[in-house]
């Protein structure tokens, strides 16, 4: 039998297996990156398209006081605490996926450098 060619064997196969694993989590890691930078963008339209629609129903309401009160007002009222809400409430979803993707992705650090301080001839 051929010691010396099985331990090279076995040393090739653990050295591809550690690269195997250090790509892997390389390319989750850039996997969340690309979710956190997505999720940023999808944040900036909606707050956006929610804060145009607020700024709409504010004008509204102004010009419906300045017409010395209408029956509008308490609708216009409403709708401008829905908006209210419903910018709170992405901001609040914005945070928690952040927060989960942060999560993982310091998992997924912690396994990378776990991986990088793991050398295989401690093994042999």
């Amino acid at each position: 039998m051929d010691y010396l060619g099985d331990d090279w064997d076995l040393d090739q196969f653990l050295e591809e297996n550690q690269e195997n694993q250090r790509q892997r989590l390389e390319t989750e890691l850039e996997r969340i990156q690309n979710q956190l930078d997505r999720r940023d963008e999808i944040n900036e339209e909606v707050l956006d398209e929610l804060g145009s629609k607020l700024d709409w129903y504010l004008e509204r309401l102004e010009n419906e006081y300045r017409t010395h009160g209408s029956s509008n007002v308490d609708e216009l009222k409403s709708e401008i605490k829905r908006f209210y809400s419903l910018i709170r409430d992405e901001k609040q979803q914005h945070w928690n996926d952040k927060q989960r993707l942060e999560r993982e992705r310091r998992e997924l650090l912690r396994e990378l450098n776990e991986l990088e301080e793991f050398d295989i001839q401690d093994l042999l």
